[in-house]
């Protein structure tokens, strides 16, 4: 399955505020948008000791909410619109079979992962295959859906926080995901009309939550790099300097 959504990143001094102005428009670009709730989502990434998913920008990740947890296999981002990317994606609730199925769709990309009995916990299973965790995060996601009827599109608010070894670091973004096939033409209106409102406090980005949260730890790793946080955050100038890096060379694989 296809997944096709529009990425923005909130570069602002109160990210906040623009959230919440964001979280409060009862429509955008023609369509009215109503609350779909809120939900708090425990993203985990997995990949081999050698990186081998990363180096084939596959990425593997458990998401537990108060749902349940779900098994994730995204592909790399293709575009496919200005501001819009899409990626193949595997998401199945947690299961031996979904864990079968997801470790003979790598398989099928060259990756093997070692034989495991998918009885313990989820993070176990993936342990016991010869995967080891790169990344943790918290996402505060409050949703809300375009088009009167079924949706459209779904405009998801996240605030999110990275586990990182430094300690955790926020981060706010818009994402907006494509419900119908009409949706996949409402994505750029939605992005130019929030972009038409917002200013420069919105940047469209093609990268993912994994690999700005990566890009992130090597930032805050290079001289002055803790001169670039307010707090827990990144500064404006922060994300200038994140962005240069992701572009100066291959990003890390695309997480969602």
């Amino acid at each position: 399955m296809a997944e096709r959504e529009a990425k923005l990143v909130i570069m602002a001094e109160r990210p906040e505020a623009i959230a919440d102005a964001i979280a409060a428009l009862t429509s955008l670009a023609g369509q009215p948008l109503a609350p779909a709730g809120t939900v708090v989502q425990r993203d985990t990434y997995f990949d081999t000791p050698a990186g081998a998913l990363g180096a084939r920008r596959q990425s593997l990740r458990l998401r537990v909410t108060d749902k349940g947890t779900r098994l994730t296999l995204k592909g790399e981002a293709r575009d496919v619109d200005p501001g819009v990317t899409e990626r193949d994606e595997l998401e199945r609730e947690w299961s031996a079979a979904a864990f079968a199925e997801a470790r003979e769709a790598l398989a099928r990309r060259g990756i093997v992962l070692a034989a495991a009995p998918a009885t313990g916990t989820p993070r176990s299973v993936l342990e016991a295959a010869g995967l080891r965790r790169t990344q943790e995060r918290e996402t505060r996601r409050r949703l809300r859906h375009a088009g009167a009827g079924a949706p459209l599109a779904e405009l998801a608010i996240d605030e999110v926080t990275y586990r990182l070894v430094d300690g955790p670091m926020r981060h706010h973004e818009v994402e907006i995901e494509a419900k119908a096939d009409a949706g996949a033409d409402y994505l750029p209106r939605a992005v130019e009309a929030l972009r038409a409102q917002f200013g420069t406090a919105l940047v469209s980005s093609r990268h993912s939550k994994l690999a700005i949260g990566e890009a992130m730890a090597r930032l805050l790793a290079t001289p002055g790099g803790a001169g670039l946080m307010a707090g827990d955050r990144l500064t404006p100038a922060g994300y200038a300097r994140l962005d240069a890096l992701l572009s100066a060379g291959p990003a890390p694989p695309d997480g969602g």
